[in-house]
């Protein structure tokens, strides 16, 4: 019985944009607003504001991203001192991971950054630990913005821990020299491929392997799982429906999973995958390696839903250590980055984001690329109570991964799996 490999390597620079979105983001919306200030504009802005932010910390920026990160950065500064003659810009990076013990460090001295980009996830365990602080934004700014977006980052009072400023949706990329008819459109049809021959790369990370539970309809059943009460039988039938799959997969020979998302990257680049699920700050990697073959498609579903992938948020969440005069600067960057014409110009820039501005519809009939991210963040409307409850909590995950993993290596049935994941997911959220 063959066994997924879950292997560990050394990680290749594929995600120059963690960086680069967020700075491009903000000199995107300085480049617009310099041309709509007159000349003799004067500044009320002034001093220094330190930007922090995260990257993966299974990533590592190569010297072409470096150099253009740089480039980037020295834009930003020189386009922001002509509008705001009195204002510097410091700009540190850190893996993500390593965040809460660094700002920590830094708020006990009283260094903390004033503006953070991150992703959602982040921002709230930074609000948890009392390393962020809430601002208040004007409604009419709010309401930009879509909702969905918002309550996941709404506290139980319903403040915001953050500003959302772009989206990463959750897609298939795939080698159309060997898919010529395209990606599969239901998971079912997933498997066929395989055993027709096509490579097919998952990852084992419930985060992305997430959108799977649409399509087998468990989505229900995953977030009753953690309450205090029993499943009813038919939740239980797609929780075993879901693990079923997962464990049938794993055994199909041209089927792998693997542990790092980088590594389902390279495969694909090198011609050693032909489909892998992936996220659209991929894409540009992606293109340099493979050009036109490179296709990109919306996420299959199933017979009992369509699928829910877990799309990817970056946005702004404040420093607690900032004077005054730092919030004002750091409110008024994050308000701007959601206007319209930087959304608008994101979007068009790379074709690797979409807009949080609910007002500035991505171009879908020009680009079948942003078409397929656009029913993806359709799609994942459906995933976020999910994800507050479940995938938001580190704790939660990781209980689930240990299952999923329990289930691909066949160590569990479907079946056994199914009835100690309510209690598993429980007690780890206790």
């Amino acid at each position: 019985m063959r066994r997924p490999s879950l292997h560990r390597f050394a990680p290749t620079g594929t995600l120059q944009q963690i960086v680069l979105l967020g700075v491009l983001a903000v000199a995107g919306w300085l480049a617009l607003r310099l041309a709509q200030v007159p000349a003799t504009s004067t500044s009320r802005l002034w001093g220094t504001v330190y930007l922090v932010v995260g990257i993966n910390s299974d990533e590592r920026l190569d010297s072409g991203p470096r150099e253009q990160a740089a480039e980037a950065l020295e834009r930003f500064s020189s386009d922001f001192r002509e509008l705001h003659p009195g204002v510097a810009i410091q700009v540190m990076t850190f893996p993500e991971e390593d965040l809460v013990r660094e700002l920590r460090l830094r708020k006990q001295s009283g260094l903390g950054p004033d503006l953070m980009l991150v992703n959602s996830r982040t921002a709230l365990e930074l609000q948890r630990l009392n390393l962020s602080r809430i601002e208040d934004f004007p409604a009419e700014k709010l309401f930009q913005i879509e909702p969905d977006m918002l309550n996941r980052l709404r506290l139980s009072d319903g403040q915001l821990v953050a500003l959302p400023m772009l989206q990463l949706p959750q897609v298939a990329c795939f080698n159309r020299d060997r898919l010529p008819n395209g990606s599969p459109d239901s998971l079912d049809a997933l498997l066929q491929l395989s055993s027709q021959g096509v490579r097919i790369g998952l990852n084992t990370n419930p985060l992305h392997l997430f959108w799977t539970v649409g399509g087998l309809g468990a989505g229900e059943a995953l977030l009753a799982a953690q309450a205090d009460q029993p499943l009813s039988p038919q939740q239980l039938q797609s929780l075993k429906r879901w693990l079923a799959w997962l464990q049938n997969a794993s055994l199909q020979q041209r089927i792998t999973f693997h542990d790092k998302q980088e590594e389902l990257i390279q495969q694909l680049a090198s011609g050693n995958l032909d489909w892998i699920s992936c996220r659209s700050s991929n894409l540009n990697v992606l293109r340099q390696s493979l050009g036109a073959s490179l296709g990109v498609a919306s996420l299959p579903g199933g017979r009992w839903g369509q699928a829910t992938p877990v799309n990817r948020e970056r946005v702004m969440a404040f420093g607690p250590n900032s004077s005054p005069n730092q919030r004002r600067i750091a409110r008024e960057l994050a308000i701007f980055s959601i206007n319209p014409l930087v959304q608008r110009n994101l979007t068009f820039r790379n074709l690797e984001m979409l807009p949080v501005n609910r007002f500035v519809p991505a171009p879908v009939a020009s680009s079948a690329v942003l078409a397929a991210m656009v029913r993806s963040a359709e799609d994942s409307e459906e995933t976020t109570p999910v994800i507050r409850v479940l995938l938001g909590n580190a704790k939660a995950e990781r209980a689930l991964g240990s299952i999923l993993t329990k289930v691909l290596f066949a160590e569990l049935t479907p079946s056994m799996a199914a009835e100690i994941l309510p209690a598993t997911l429980r007690a780890a959220l206790r």
